[in-house]
């Protein structure tokens, strides 16, 4: 009886110990009479070929869409967690999640700066969301300023949003 069988095997006795079976052929046997697992119990609709779901057809269309236009195809954010301490120069093609210490650079397309995050240098993204502190200079096409942001430093920007409680030391300038 196969492991594949429904049906439940009677129960073995130390004497009737299942062997492998033998791998050398002899006169006329063949393949299929030597094969443990050729037998009825493996029906056509086990082995039917992987059929893809629309969720799969729609990651395909992006990815070959953002092919098309020389994009990379979207990842997953890039998460600095509380307790991280970084100084240096940061480059990301997608989307940034500071919730850390940062000293330095950041390049990304997308910067989340959660409430707990503080960075002391330079900034550039599309788009720029800060909860956090930033002491340095902001480059931007769109900031949105959070309730309990501090900026101290230039921001460049082209759309901002800045809601109740958000503070601002230094210099706004909008650019085209």
């Amino acid at each position: 009886m196969s492991m594949f069988n429904k049906k439940a095997a009677p129960a073995a006795s130390a004497s009737s110990v299942p062997t492998a079976p033998s791998t050398a052929l002899k006169g006329s046997e063949s393949l299929a009479n030597s094969d443990p697992i050729a037998d009825e119990s493996v029906s056509a609709s086990s082995l039917r070929p992987y059929e893809a779901s629309s969720a799969d057809a729609s990651n395909a269309d992006d990815a070959s869409r953002n092919a098309g236009l020389g994009l990379k195809p979207t990842s997953k954010p890039s998460i600095l967690s509380n307790g991280f301490e970084f100084e240096g120069v940061i480059k990301s093609d997608g989307v940034l999640n500071i919730s850390s210490s940062l000293k330095g650079k950041v390049f990304a397309k997308s910067i989340f700066l959660d409430v707990d995050g503080i960075v002391e240098g330079e900034i550039q993204a599309e788009v720029l969301t800060i909860k956090g502190k930033i002491y340095g200079e902001i480059h931007c096409q769109d900031l949105t300023i959070g309730s309990r942001a501090v900026i101290d430093g230039t921001c460049f920007y082209k759309t901002i949003n800045i809601q109740r409680g958000g503070r601002v030391s230094g210099k706004l300038t909008r650019v085209d």
